[in-house]
């Protein structure tokens, strides 16, 4: 029990310099650059950059076919041979970028790209290419068991965003979709020399090129390969798709940029949760008890970080939409509200998805996520004609709820995990009084809307902690 607690408190720890580091970075971000930049630039402008963003990703499978959590795993279970697997690894990546430009400019040309189109996509696939050897060098420190090392440095590449893109918003006061290209491309490429002298110290780094070599490490990252693109065509279909389905220049897909921005911020917390427990979870495999016990303890603050998250959403969609973009209009407000919903499943599946990548069980998820590609293409199809961003939110949010609890049921099945009466009836506890607490002040309360979230946190934070449904012992307590 008392190793239990001891790993519980390191996990802990490491998440609460992770979210402080991207609380501060993240928001930033968002609020001063990202939401900034589409103002000036316009819906038409930004919804173009929106829908070719989300084609390139739908390709990002090749630059990653499961390297990352493969990568993540292989060095949890053997750090010694770190070296080696690194310089296979580069080399392989490497490799992969070529052939991901290929496929992104032939598959281009079928789906009706035009000049516009083409003047974006390169700088767009640069964007992708760096963000992908950015998380590789940056899985090490996870991977090695420097947990703090990938708490700090997780929001590196924002932070940079932020000084460089920010120089150009209001300081040189000059900006467009190119330049916003530019300046991720710079941050990125300093990102990953960052990672690149800190790791520098603690592995050897060489490049290593082998068509053989690539060729085994693709045949064991393949089903990881295919749980990143059926993950990344069911929940990036719609941007691409309210585009060439709808003819009003990427109004549609601007106005549903402007709502899946904020999911894709917010989501950044289960991804950030991810990229520790995956490791976490793979070293803890044949420790039930442990690993059950780490689950639940992940559930819990995920739990009440997406409660929170999705009632503020809810009943206070129109102030924050209007604080992050200025004027917008009841379509705005009508997409983020639907689309926040969505958060509570996204942000959950993260847990369990970490268990079957962690433990190679990938027959069944890959199965699941094909399901929810054919649900999410089928419903998009249906509804996007009809209403436009609105049926993209609402086929988001029944995919995201559908594949979640189909990971919940899997995860039981497979993995045995038990939660315990004092974790179930606090869910229950904290959704009622969080349901009471929202509808009472958005009735009755008329204090400022910033002042009255805060409160609400305040009284749930101590109602969490009074029905021991977070534990705040595991913060403070020294381990022995």
């Amino acid at each position: 029990m008392q190793g239990d607690n001891t790993l519980n408190r390191s996990f802990i720890k490491n998440i609460a310099v992770l979210m402080a580091v991207n609380l501060l970075v993240k928001p930033a971000y968002i609020f001063l650059i990202d939401a900034q930049v589409q103002s000036r630039v316009g819906e038409n402008e930004y919804g173009l950059f929106f829908s070719i963003f989300n084609y390139c990703m739908l390709f990002q499978v090749i630059l990653d076919p499961g390297i990352f959590n493969y990568n993540s795993q292989l060095i949890a279970k053997s750090p010694n041979d770190v070296s080696s697997h690194f310089s296979k690894i580069a080399g392989a990546k490497i490799l992969l970028v070529a052939i991901y430009a290929v496929l992104v400019f032939a598959f281009s040309w079928p789906i009706g790209f035009g000049e516009r189109h083409y003047s974006l996509l390169p700088g767009i696939m640069c964007i992708f290419i760096l963000i992908s050897f950015s998380q590789y060098l940056r899985s090490h420190f996870a991977a090695l068991g420097q947990y703090h090392y990938e708490a700090w440095y997780s929001g590196l590449d924002k932070f940079l965003m932020v000084l460089i893109i920010g120089f150009m918003l209001y300081i040189n006061r000059v900006i467009n979709i190119e330049l916003f290209i530019l300046g991720q491309i710079a941050a990125l490429v300093l990102a990953c020399l960052c990672f690149i002298f800190l790791l520098k110290g603690r592995i050897q780094l060489s490049v290593q090129f082998s068509i053989k070599e690539l060729k085994v490490i693709i045949k064991k990252t393949l089903p990881y390969a295919f749980v990143l693109l059926f993950m990344t065509l069911f929940t990036r279909m719609d941007g691409l798709m309210l585009e060439r389905l709808l003819d009003d220049s990427a109004y549609s897909a601007g106005v549903y940029a402007r709502a899946y921005r904020l999911l894709d911020a917010a989501n950044m917390t289960g991804i950030l949760f991810a990229g520790l427990m995956l490791p976490m979870f793979a070293k803890l495999m044949n420790d039930t008890d442990r690993l059950s016990s780490l689950v639940e303890e992940a559930t819990r603050m995920l739990f009440y970080i997406a409660l929170l998250v999705c009632l503020c959403c809810w009943y206070y969609s129109d102030e924050i939409m209007d604080l992050v973009y200025g004027q917008n209009t009841q379509e705005h407000y009508t997409v983020f509200k639907y689309l926040m919903t969505g958060f509570f499943a996204m942000s959950l599946a993260n847990v369990f998805g970490c268990l079957f990548l962690a433990s190679e069980k990938l027959k069944e998820l890959n199965r699941l996520f094909v399901f929810g590609i054919f649900l999410n293409f089928s419903l998009n199809m249906l509804l996007i004609p009809r209403y436009g961003a609105i049926g993209a939110a609402l086929t988001t949010i029944a995919t995201q709820y559908v594949v979640f609890m189909g990971q919940l049921l899997l995860a039981f099945k497979d993995f045995r995990i038990k939660y315990s009466t004092q974790t179930l009836s606090g869910m229950a506890i904290l959704i009622f009084f969080g349901f009471v607490l929202f509808k009472l002040a958005a009735l009755n309360v008329s204090l400022n809307w910033i002042v009255e979230i805060i409160i609400i946190m305040i009284f749930m934070i101590f109602l969490a902690y009074l029905c021991g449904f977070l534990r705040l012992s595991l913060f403070f307590k020294r381990s022995k």
